[in-house]
């Protein structure tokens, strides 16, 4: 499997929720944030997951 499918299928096979503990204020400002940049807070952690693992070669 390509990383690209890999990364395809990490995105789409969603069966897991997660409960986080954020800073009040801290979660706000993620939130804020991503409203400005017209996206959504679980979209922009999903890509960080993501990059965290390309860049510890996980994904390969």
């Amino acid at each position: 499997m390509s990383k690209t499918e890999k990364i395809s299928e990490l995105k789409t096979n969603k069966t897991r929720k997660v409960a986080f503990m954020f800073n009040d204020e801290l979660w706000q400002l993620f939130k804020q944030t991503c409203e400005t940049n017209k996206t959504k807070p679980t979209w922009e952690i999903e890509k960080w997951i993501l990059n965290y693992l390309d860049k510890n070669n996980a994904l390969d």
